[in-house]
């Protein structure tokens, strides 16, 4: 299992990714800020949500 602590936690019993081999599969990831845990979900339009959402992944997709 992939962890990271600059990126929210999973919501459920889940990881926030895992590795197979060559192979990275990523949960969904919300607009949530992880410092605080408040959702950016009503805030925003769906551009600058998706925006969030996708650098949520990308510090997922970073870890070493």
């Amino acid at each position: 299992a992939i962890h990271t602590e600059k990126a929210p936690a999973a919501i459920g019993p889940y990881s926030q990714a895992v590795q197979a081999g060559n192979t990275v599969y990523v949960s969904g990831q919300l607009p949530i800020d992880p410092a605080t845990g408040e959702s950016k979900l009503l805030t925003g339009d769906a551009a600058a949500q998706s925006m969030k959402s996708a650098k949520e992944a990308v510090k997922i997709f970073c870890q070493p």
